[in-house]
């Protein structure tokens, strides 16, 4: 199981009514991260580099904190 796949089950079981487990979440999980896959039209600009500024780190983390919170404002 990826990193990401329990952090989002985890946080899908703090959400649910009932508190099920974080572990019963996992499909749940892989689902919802399978669903953002193909990113929106918001997404790819905001993931474009060209308007982004990054002087000497790498591009890819910023860039997808960029795309994500483009899809929570959606």
């Amino acid at each position: 199981m990826s990193e990401m796949v329990e952090r989002v089950a985890r946080a899908l079981s703090g959400w649910l009514h009932g508190s099920p487990s974080w572990e019963s979440c996992f499909p749940m999980a892989r689902a919802a991260i399978e669903a953002m896959r193909e990113p929106t039209e918001a997404m790819v600009w905001a993931g474009r580099a060209d308007h982004l500024t990054v002087d000497g780190e790498e591009w890819s983390k910023p860039i997808w904190q960029a795309m994500i919170d483009a899809a929570l404002e959606d």
